[in-house]
């Protein structure tokens, strides 16, 4: 009775356990699921901060360019030069601003007066939601962002429009600028990650404006269609098919973020939205197969471990009734028999005792007990335990131990022993059997280490505690060149480029150590020598002591996901064309060397370059010839400046060079002469044109022009104006005499 009272614990406690691991198992799952989602809409919201950073500079940039051009207004409507000045200048601005299509000035019939696009001049845009708006608004500082509509020109735009009011406050037309889709389709492109991923642009109130990748034909019939959900409504999270409505909810389930762009510095009546999302069937798909997996290794180890214990009682019963002695005696081959008497402590072993222990039975003492200085003191400690437990508590003796043979070779061994008393119930000997499980024990550990390493895709190896390579997977060998023969008993050193130092590898370890655990980015090297960014996850497996046995390493190549950082930011900092630092990067290096100036007492200069007889280039070769020409412009301003100055080009044909830390006003001088002097030859173009230009130039100093940026900028952009004024192809100084209100040409 007690006997099944004690099967049906076991089978209790088996139960429970396999709950819990299960528990456990689902909680895991449960977390990864929450932590691969949390993981990449943070990462929809990074690149959606991109796209807002980017747009919300171009927008700024686009509103300054309204405002001057109302401030400007009533000196062109003055007369017929100033209204050739205005259509010139519209011209200009609309050449110089990439992200602009057309800008243009509407009177209060809704007739376009000026226009960067002479074929619009004359026309009738009254009924435009840009004109009718700010008409019934009448809000002289808002900035009035139209849906998406198709132009005139049979292209789909959004506008942004400022309200022009009379003397008397009462309408007197719009100022307008229509956004070139094509710059911001390109920053949604640049975006985007993943094919499965979605960059889509809306109006404020909810209308497509822009997709990447294009929408589907049903969605893509009409752009100006309105989203089914209120942009407001949107939250974080929410699938994209929720968003467009019915057409899109034969979609899969989408992970989705929307960002509102209104910057804090502009009046705007709508917003722009960015809505960045991903699948979620692809991005969960291994996670998913690892649902799968583990469903199914746990379903088999309820299977084993069920009949494992059904087996094992039905084994014990039967050790039970049949004889002890008869048992050890049917041990398998290899079996060492032998025999402790518990009066004298001495041991009887047979020949193959000797064998398992590498001994030799004529030097052994009489008590036979050298076989003890071979065990470790824990090992030592842990057999005496056992025996003492055996003698007298009658319990099954039975463990695994570890001991250095005479030759040095370390051997497991596992002994099972039986306790015999005599007639009286006085225990008189221990009977037991020894076998080596050396080979099983390393088996184990390769299954454990083979289960741990080869399950992934991922370029993986495994070392020994010793760190030297026992394999690697065949990812390894396709991401770094090295087959299974050149990498196995090599150290990891194999692959690393050195661009690391000691410290790094040393804190490497001390993570380790501390966790079993490490993870991060680290240059590798191929066999070719190719160097490449890699994510290197590395754990260490343990036995059941806690002791480490092996290292396992996974490599992931990072090379484009790199790549893909990189140009995100040389799209936001450089000039795509030239390659030289854009406004935002010159202005964010001026604002640093006025500090710097002001902090050592130093001094800088700052010079305004503008091309002369740029136009006619571009008119009479093309603007392929004109592009190649700005190039050559750039090599040539950067051969007269030093590595610490900086060249940027801020317009169309508009350079400006920052020289830091100069002595003397005379070395800016000495610069802007070279660079007057460089311009001045002919350029050769690689179309097999030859073309000569010159430049005007306007230089001011800190701190003699100016103590912060925005007047030294506007100091240089006087003096180069008055090189303009002068004749053209010169440089100018800036003076205070130069401040006048007269006309600037263009």
């Amino acid at each position: 009775m007690k006997r099944y009272s004690r099967q049906w614990r076991v089978w209790l406690l088996l139960a429970i356990a396999l709950v819990g691991f299960g528990g456990l198992m689902a909680m895991s799952l449960s977390g990864e699921y929450d932590r691969i989602k949390a993981q990449e809409l943070d990462r929809l919201h990074n690149q959606g901060k991109v796209v807002e950073d980017n747009l919300a500079h171009q927008l700024t940039s686009i509103h300054r360019s309204l405002l001057s051009i109302q401030q400007a207004l009533p000196r062109w409507q003055a007369g017929p030069a100033g209204r050739a000045e205005g259509q010139q200048t519209l011209i200009n601005m609309g050449v110089a601003m990439s992200s602009v299509r057309t800008l243009a000035v509407l009177d209060a019939l809704g007739t376009v007066t000026f226009s960067s696009r002479e074929e619009l001049l004359g026309r009738n845009m009254y009924q435009r939601d840009y004109v009718q708006v700010p008409l019934s608004v009448l809000d002289p500082a808002l900035l009035y962002v139209s849906p998406p509509f198709k132009s005139v020109l049979n292209a789909y735009l959004i506008s942004l429009a400022r309200v022009l009011l009379d003397s008397q406050g009462r309408f007197a037309g719009v100022v307008v600028a229509s956004v070139d889709p094509v710059d911001m389709g390109i920053l949604l492109k640049s975006v985007r990650y993943s094919d499965d991923m979605h960059a889509t642009l809306l109006h404020g109130d909810g209308k497509i404006f822009l997709s990447e990748p294009n929408l589907d034909p049903a969605m893509a019939q009409d752009l100006m269609a309105p989203v089914s959900t209120s942009v407001g409504d949107l939250p974080i999270g929410q699938a994209l098919g929720q968003l467009f409505g019915s057409q899109e909810n034969r979609l899969d389930s989408r992970l989705t973020v929307a960002r509102t762009i209104s910057p804090a510095n502009l009046a705007m009546d709508k917003p722009l939205v960015v809505v960045l999302d991903r699948s979620q069937e692809k991005l969960l798909t291994v996670w998913r197969r690892d649902v799968v997996n583990q469903a199914g290794a746990y379903l088999a180890l309820v299977l084993i471990s069920s009949f494992g214990l059904y087996f094992y009682q039905g084994q014990r019963t039967q050790k039970i009734v049949a004889a002890k002695r008869l048992k050890l005696a049917t041990e398998a081959s290899d079996v060492g028999i032998w025999e402790l008497d518990l009066i004298t402590k001495s041991y009887k072993w047979d020949d193959t005792m000797y064998a398992l222990f590498g001994m030799d039975r004529k030097a052994a003492r009489p008590r036979n007990d050298d076989w003890i200085k071979l065990l470790s003191a824990e090992d030592l400690q842990r057999m005496r335990d056992a025996t003492r437990a055996t003698i007298q508590q009658d319990q099954a003796f039975s463990m695994t131990f570890q001991i250095r043979r005479p030759d040095g070779e370390v051997r497991f061994l596992h002994n099972r022993a039986a306790l015999y008393s005599d007639e009286h119930g006085i225990p008189r000997r221990l009977i037991g059997s020894t076998e080596d499980v050396t080979q099983r024990m390393r088996q184990e550990a390769e299954l454990r280490v083979a289960a741990a390493a080869f399950e992934s895709h991922e370029s993986m190896l495994v070392t020994n505690a010793q760190v030297e390579i026992l394999r690697v997977n065949p990812a390894f060998s396709a991401l770094f060149g090295h087959s299974s023969e050149e990498a196995v008993g090599r150290n990891p050193r194999l692959i690393r480029s050195g661009r690391h130092d000691t410290d790094f590898y040393a804190a490497m370890w001390a993570e380790l150590a501390a966790h079993h655990s490490w993870q991060g980015e680290v240059w590798n090297v191929r066999k070719d020598g190719v160097e490449f960014p890699c994510w290197l996850c590395i754990t260490a497996v343990c036995d059941d002591k806690g002791a480490v046995t092996h290292y396992v390493a996974t490599h992931t190549d990072i090379t484009l996901r790199k790549v893909a950082e990189d140009e995100v930011k040389r799209l936001a900092f450089f000039d795509p064309l030239t390659n030289l630092p854009n406004r935002r990067l010159f202005t964010d290096r001026l604002h640093q060397e006025v500090a710097k100036a002001k902090r050592s007492q130093g001094h800088a200069a700052l010079i305004f370059v503008d091309l002369d007889k740029f136009k006619p280039v571009n008119d009479r070769h093309g603007h392929a010839a004109g592009d190649q020409l700005l190039q050559a412009v750039a090599h040539r301003l950067n051969t007269c400046v030093r590595e610490s100055d900086t060249v940027a080009r801020v317009g169309g044909d508009e350079f400006v060079v920052l020289l830091t830390s100069i002595s003397q006003p005379q070395d800016a001088v000495q610069v802007v002469q070279k660079i007057h002097a460089a311009l001045r030859v002919p350029f050769d173009l690689p179309i097999g044109q030859s073309v000569q230009i010159s430049s005007s130039s306007g230089v001011a100093l800190y701190p003699e022009h100016g103590l912060d940026e925005a007047t030294l900028s506007h100091h240089a952009d006087v003096a180069m104006y008055a090189a303009k004024a002068g004749g053209r192809d010169q440089y100018v100084m800036y003076e205070p005499a130069l401040d006048h209100p007269e006309p600037r040409p263009e």
